[in-house]
């Protein structure tokens, strides 16, 4: 597990252990789901971290298909703002009752509670009224969001998005590729296998 300080360390590998217990792979409403590997993903943030391409104080960050919330919480330890998108409002409506759960067992063992830095939105990550919705309640735009994650689905469809209009410099970690990575026109490949997982890539608006 990552190397951060022992109580965030233990409350990190908590998180992964809850929510890595509950993986899913299959065919739900709108399309395919499966989910992050979270051990593998805090080792990604902690190397993005050391790379210094994510600040707590400062970056913005969106999962583009947040499903139950599990990557937005996880990450929500290192960033300013944890935003996430769902267009399943079935799998987005376990978010809460899981997150309490996950509390519950956390301040049961003493660890690291949660910031409340996190929201979720129902809707589709491609329709501008999704992004106004989210602007009208956090006061950020699409343009102002620093990191952008996704697992493998509507990769390429975001990956243009992404290149039209975020800012320049902005971040795309794309989970569930290694030996062959897809190419994004307007993004560069940055990272082809952050944190030596094989299992994701960092792209950057160039």
């Amino acid at each position: 597990m990552p190397s951060y300080n022992s109580l965030l360390s233990e409350t990190i590998r908590h998180i992964a252990e809850f929510y890595d217990a509950r993986k899913y792979g299959y065919e739900g409403v709108e399309g395919y789901r499966k989910s992050t590997d979270l051990r593998k993903l805090a080792v990604i943030i902690e190397e993005m971290g050391r790379l210094e391409m994510i600040h707590p104080g400062r970056t913005v960050f969106l999962d583009l298909g947040c499903a139950d919330g599990r990557v937005n919480l996880l990450f929500s330890h290192f960033v300013k703002h944890s935003i996430g998108i769902e267009i399943d409002p079935l799998i987005l409506g376990e978010y809460k009752p899981r997150k309490l759960a996950l509390s519950r067992e956390l301040e049961e063992r003493r660890l690291q509670p949660f910031p409340e830095n996190v929201r979720l939105f129902q809707g589709s990550s491609l329709e501008a009224e999704t992004y106004a919705r989210i602007a009208e309640t956090t006061g950020i735009r699409f343009d102002q969001f620093d990191l952008f994650y996704t697992y493998i689905t509507l990769h390429d469809l975001f990956g243009e998005k992404i290149a039209s209009e975020a800012q320049k410099g902005a971040l795309y970690l794309v989970y569930g590729f290694h030996k062959v990575l897809p190419r994004y026109e307007g993004l560069e490949i940055l990272v082809p296998d952050i944190g030596g997982q094989s299992i994701a890539a960092v792209y950057r608006k160039v």
